[in-house]
């Protein structure tokens, strides 16, 4: 693939054939003599000829095999980059986790790093960002750009066709979340908003959609469109540093089902959530566009962060990830009395005709969901209904990025009955819970 020239990843292989091309790649980024350690976990993942890992034919081979349901805590990382020291090149080999491990280990080690994707699940492959947990919090940390991203298609047909509907479901943020970056510079938050950022982030999503039945199939035209579009989109969060190009509410949302123990497939939830995103999104424009950005709320720190705590107490009964949650919003909170004068004026400036070009309808994220045969609701990932519940009325209180839904709460529309209408509203399109 041809890649902007300010992107740090180094170059991508993307084609049948290209799991062939590990050793020369690990011997182009290679400042050392040395082990190569390959981090992965225990799944078997399946190639075209047998088990990839077992197949890469990459000499003096160090294995970081991490045991069990790998999670990107401190832990995890600090045994990785342990069993990683003295290594000359890291080489991670699976998903979206074990890459976002694989960047954060180079990072501490200033190591090169080769990334194999196994399955096109996710965009966080092509960028210079992990997700980690800290405190018990999903946070997204900048970390390291892979030096080559490695993906053979004839892998990614192997990949159980759950991992291939997930990416779908990933992509489907980049129809809400840049709405949601537009809105943070309109109130003051955030003033890194990007249209060309927004522009890469979508580009080929169009065509992914169109053809989401073919991703169902495994036709390998759809999955090269599917890889290249989460390639693009994983570029665009690199190119500013920060993933709001591809990620908002729906991502916040999601962040919150996996700390509440919920295990659904990232992009898969992500998915289902995107439709929810874009149904707050009307409900907001609806709201905005009949006079309701006139009368915002400005609550005091003194009133939110009981509310933060008592909303997050149940995660971790030590209080770090209420303390960690309160932290993030707290500077959000500060950020939006500090543009108080600003945000009054919103209702003078709000650009709803721009948001038509940042947004797709709900009906059609259903469409495309439906017809790769994606799951459309959250109890199909077994998400249970109260954490459905907890996790979209709560989702605006764990961090500092600034989303619709900050602004319906701000609104005074983003309460437990708010939520419960927007699931009614979702349940009559197949979607929600």
């Amino acid at each position: 693939m041809r890649l902007p020239t300010e992107v740090g990843l180094g170059g991508v292989l993307l084609g049948t054939g290209v799991l062939a091309q590990v050793a020369d790649a690990i011997e182009e980024v290679r400042q050392a003599p040395g082990p190569v350690a390959v981090i992965a976990d225990e799944v078997e993942m399946a190639g075209p000829n047998g088990e990839v890992k077992s197949t890469l034919a990459v000499a003096d081979m160090r294995r970081v095999t991490l045991p069990g349901r790998v999670v990107a805590d401190q832990a995890t990382l600090a045994n990785a980059t342990a069993q990683t020291n003295g290594a000359a090149v890291v080489l991670s080999v699976g998903s979206g986790t074990i890459a976002d491990i694989g960047k954060a280990v180079s990072a501490r080690l200033d190591l090169p790093h080769v990334v194999v994707q196994t399955a096109a699940s996710v965009n966080g492959f092509s960028d210079d960002q992990s997700v980690l947990l800290v405190d018990g919090v999903k946070r997204t940390t900048p970390t390291r750009w892979p030096d080559r991203l490695l993906i053979d298609l004839d892998v990614i047909a192997h990949a159980p066709v759950e991992l291939n509907r997930a990416g779908l479901g990933d992509l489907l943020a980049t129809y809400t979340a840049p709405a949601d970056w537009r809105l943070a510079q309109l109130v003051g938050q955030d003033d890194s908003y990007d249209a060309f950022a927004v522009t890469l982030a979508r580009d080929h999503v169009d065509a992914v959609l169109e053809h989401a039945d073919a991703i169902h199939r495994g036709e390998p035209d759809a999955l090269e469109r599917l890889c290249e579009a989460l390639v693009l989109s994983g570029l665009s969060m690199g190119l500013v540093g920060r993933t709001a190009p591809c990620s908002g509410f729906e991502h916040t949302v999601s962040h919150l089902l996996e700390m509440a123990g919920a295990k659904p497939l990232h992009g898969a939830a992500v998915g289902s959530l995107s439709v929810l995103a874009a149904m707050l999104w009307a409900r907001v424009r609806t709201v905005a566009n009949a006079g309701g950005l006139r009368a915002l709320r400005f609550p005091t720190a003194a009133e939110m962060e009981p509310r933060v705590r008592a909303a997050f107490a149940a995660l971790d009964p030590s209080g770090r990830a209420a303390d960690e949650c309160w932290r993030g919003y707290s500077v959000k909170l500060e950020r939006w009395h500090a543009a108080r004068d600003e945000v009054t004026t919103l209702w003078e400036r709000w650009p709803d005709a721009e948001f038509d070009g940042l947004l797709a309808s709900p009906e059609r994220l259903v469409a495309a969901l439906r017809a790769a045969r994606a799951p459309v609701r959250l109890t199909q990932l077994e998400v249970r209904d109260t954490t459905a519940r907890w996790a979209l009325a709560n989702g605006h209180l764990m961090r500092d990025r600034f989303t619709v839904a900050d602004l319906a709460y701000f609104m005074g529309i983003w309460e437990a009955d708010d939520v419960d209408a927007l699931l009614v509203g979702a349940a009559r399109l197949g979607a929600g819970l």
